[in-house]
């Protein structure tokens, strides 16, 4: 099928549409007629360059074309090509991320610094998100080709080590932590694979970009969706897969047992492929308008009234990557492993992003939780400890940061070992892996402290009070506690305190004022698609059973 791309032409049915997200049947008693309901708005039309098949909808968008020459990668050698202060800035503001200054610089506030630490971690499972969205804007008009480099035409012709590309896949990338985006995708979760094929056709009709991500064990996957057809009692759902640009990949969905399988997703470290498969709540479709901010800061406002616990992981090197255990005083688990994430915690949320090998994941758990411990483990005794990083939130506590080779453990064993963090009622212990030190970080108020936890060593951080925060050290080994009183209020300057324990065991503290970087205004992200000439001519055959509809 041709079609008119200047006016980025839309193929669907001749049938009236429902709007997005209209009610369908939900039980497994009713697949059947879900799956009626998705074929009516199918035509007989064949599509050749979408394989066998006939034609449900079609937006236009074309690999070798409208999707990046380049692979989905991780973390960049250049840092200003990873998560930088200036995201922060374009996502969040000025106000939310820096301390009042002018516009032209910025001292980030404590907890901003720690996110900016785990972020860039976490970019290391990978940036689909991120160029899943923005392929969707440049086929969109919403961005031009030309804006990143001035002899581009369209999304191919552009080439990775362009800063201001790579800094735009990052910000699309980090919009998926955001409860703007995240909440939408929750919701999405919930429908099943039949139900957003049907949302997925009815959008791609009226013009709607989406993301759409699969997820499978610990790890999740974003693509850019465009095509859906129908062959032989499966629709097809085509997609442009980022980590294998210039190849059309497609999402079999069953209309017999309402699921969906993805071959090939992944390429495993002995060269076989991993085919993905799943059901109701491991795809997700998100809309663009999602995306469009403003955008609330989780993590910078300190008076956050939200009385739920937060734990965040990422992992450095996705082919080391720590999985989360965690274990209530009354017994009930919540683990993750390659294959599965398996949690009995009553209220308790486990949130995968999408990257490869458990890239990156959000925990929340209900302040009725009570007491408990926090593991990290590897996945098995042949892989080594890699660095992750924690983030720990909890209100009326400090934000607590910790990093390295924190997997003392693996899965396979029958103990945990010590909890890398106990939680208790007034108190969080972080006690560093028996083989490995532990790089820790306490924010409070516009105070950042900052120590390097020997092995085996244990940091008391006590609940605030009265504005301010006590931390207890102990060395490894030792019954010996060393304690130290820190501001937690909010001041008019940003302090990073760095201290040890000494030889006598006695806190040894220095306190410096936070620098300032240069940064620029806030950016805002244009959703009004750009204006392009219409052409005079076309040979386009449209077949009787379709119309073209033009967007406004």
């Amino acid at each position: 099928m041709l079609f008119r791309r200047n006016v980025r032409a839309i193929l669907i049915a001749s049938i009236v549409l429902a709007s997005c997200g209209a009610n369908v049947p939900t039980s497994t008693n009713h697949t059947s007629e879900l799956a009626q309901q998705v074929a009516s708005h199918c035509t007989d039309v064949n599509a050749p360059d979408l394989g066998a098949g006939s034609l449900c909808i079609d937006n236009g968008f074309r690999v070798k074309t409208d999707d990046f020459s380049f692979t989905n990668w991780g973390r960049s050698d250049n840092a200003d090509a990873n998560v930088t202060v200036q995201t922060l800035i374009n996502l969040f503001g000025h106000a939310s991320i820096c301390m009042p200054s002018a516009e032209t610089e910025c001292t980030l506030r404590p907890t901003t610094i720690q996110k900016l630490e785990q972020w860039n971690n976490a970019l290391a499972g990978g940036r689909c998100e991120g160029i899943a969205t923005l392929s969707n804007r440049l086929f969109l008009k919403y961005d031009k080709p030309e804006d990143f480099a001035p002899n581009a035409q369209r999304a191919s012709d552009l080439q990775r080590n362009n800063l201001a590309l790579d800094q735009s896949i990052v910000y699309w990338w980090a919009t998926q932590f955001l409860s703007e985006v995240s909440d939408r995708a929750a919701a999405s979760r919930l429908r099943s694979p039949l139900q957003l094929v049907d949302d997925l056709i009815q959008g791609l009709a009226h013009g709607v970009g989406y993301t759409l991500a699969l997820y499978f064990g610990a790890s999740g996957h974003s693509l850019t969706p465009f095509a859906v057809t129908h062959r032989d009692h499966l629709f097809v759902i085509h997609v442009y897969d980022n980590n294998n640009p210039g190849q059309r990949r497609e999402i079999i969905v069953n209309e017999s047992n309402n699921s969906w399988r993805f071959n090939n997703a992944l390429t495993s470290i002995d060269g076989t492929s991993i085919n993905w498969s799943g059901a109701t709540g491991t795809m997700e479709l998100v809309p663009m308008s999602a995306r469009q901010g403003p955008f609330t800061c989780p993590f910078c406002d300190g008076d956050s009234q939200d009385t739920r616990q937060v734990l965040t992981v990422a992992s450095r090197d996705p082919e080391s990557p720590g999985y989360i255990f965690i274990r209530t005083r009354s017994g009930k688990e919540l683990k993750a492993t390659p294959d599965a994430i398996i949690n009995a915690i009553p209220g308790a949320t486990y949130e995968i992003g999408k990257g490869a090998h458990n890239g990156v994941a959000t925990i929340s758990l209900p302040e009725s939780t009570g007491d408990f411990d926090i593991f990290v483990r590897r996945g098995s005794s042949a892989i080594p400890a890699g660095d992750v990083v924690i983030n720990f939130h909890r209100a009326g506590s400090a934000d607590i940061q910790v990093v390295g080779n924190l997997a003392d453990t693996t899965i396979e064993e029958k103990s945990a070992g010590i909890a890398l963090l106990a939680v208790r009622d007034n108190t969080t212990t972080i006690h560093a892996p028996a083989q490995s030190n532990a790089r820790v970080s306490v924010a409070a108020g516009t105070t950042l402290s900052r120590t390097n936890l020997a092995a085996d060593a244990s940091l008391i951080v006590h609940a605030i009070n009265r504005s301010s925060i006590d931390v207890s050290l102990k060395g490894a080994g030792s019954s010996t506690v060393a304690n130290a009183h820190f501001s937690a209020a909010n001041k008019n300057a940003a302090i990073e305190s760095t201290w040890i324990l000494d030889s006598d065991n006695i806190f040894v503290g220095s306190d410096s004022p936070l620098a300032p970087v240069s940064v620029t205004p806030h950016t805002v992200y244009s959703f009004t698609p750009s204006k392009v000439p219409r052409s005079t001519t076309s040979t386009t055959a449209v077949p009787s059973s379709i119309v073209i509809s033009r967007p406004d």
